[in-house]
């Protein structure tokens, strides 16, 4: 059973060789984190660190690296990927809500949307607590999620729309993936389900999941609420000021006081 902010816990994150084939596009970012590193570090603490996507470019720049990752396949390979750096790198199995490191960081991030897992206030609470812990006085921690798109987010129920393109490594097969939502307004909760496709076989995995749509002003609430001041809130990974028509959420945090 799924639950909230355990994103461990979820089918779209129990197939490692899978996650990284279908993410193969996501690469923009990239740049930004190995320059956040750069400039923040040299303690760098990643949340919902996943497959070691961001923690290989950013130990290349030879910072030292913690991830937290609930998923256990996941971690397993992620520590595969760095184990060429030592002790400089590592990433352990944890709930984003309730980890303890003893240690403080320079800079704390979250990436590529993994905040939407955190599906309550309490949840996003719980976990912006943890991160105070381990914040000292000029710590950086900066998250990065989409702005919700209300095109996206009513689209006609059980209206499939295309989602993303890849190759299967094992077989070497195009697969297309379709997507479904249904959102409720009232728990800002979107729940989503991907259709996996190939030529020969329609629909041969069906994974759902949900993901909570954090609108700006609340993310303002809740940082503040946390003990957070905002810093900077980007738009883009140019670092653009967030403007109205942006479609990125980047804030740049200190603790407050």
């Amino acid at each position: 059973m799924f639950r909230a902010g355990n994103r461990g816990a979820l089918p779209i994150y129990d197939d490692a060789v899978r996650y990284d084939a279908e993410h193969w596009w996501k690469v923009d970012d990239i740049p930004f984190w190995e320059e956040m590193a750069r400039e923040t570090g040299p303690k760098v603490l990643e949340l919902a660190a996943g497959t070691g996507r961001l923690a290989l470019p950013i130990l290349k720049t030879g910072v030292s690296y913690t991830g937290i990752e609930a998923s256990q396949p996941f971690v397993d390979h992620a520590c595969e990927k760095i184990s060429q750096f030592g002790e400089r790198g590592r990433i352990i199995q944890g709930d984003m809500r309730r980890f303890h490191l003893n240690q403080t960081f320079d800079l704390i991030f979250i990436g590529f949307n993994s905040f939407l897992h955190l599906l309550t206030d309490k949840d996003a609470k719980r976990m912006l607590a943890r991160v105070r812990d381990h914040c000292h006085l000029a710590t950086r921690f900066m998250i990065d999620i989409f702005v919700p798109d209300p095109l996206f987010l009513y689209r006609p129920e059980n209206k499939r729309v295309p989602a993303k393109v890849y190759i299967d490594p094992t077989t070497n097969e195009n697969v297309s993936v379709e997507e479904t939502n249904r959102y409720d307004p009232d728990t800002e909760l979107n729940h989503l389900r991907w259709y996996y496709s190939t030529k020969r076989q329609q629909d041969f995995l069906v994974l759902d999941f949900t993901l909570r749509m954090y609108f700006p002003d609340t993310m303002d609430r809740l940082l503040h609420d946390a003990g957070f001041h905002i810093m900077q809130k980007w738009g883009n990974y140019q670092r653009d000021i967030f403007r109205e028509d942006s479609e990125l959420q980047l804030y740049v945090t200190r603790v407050a006081g």
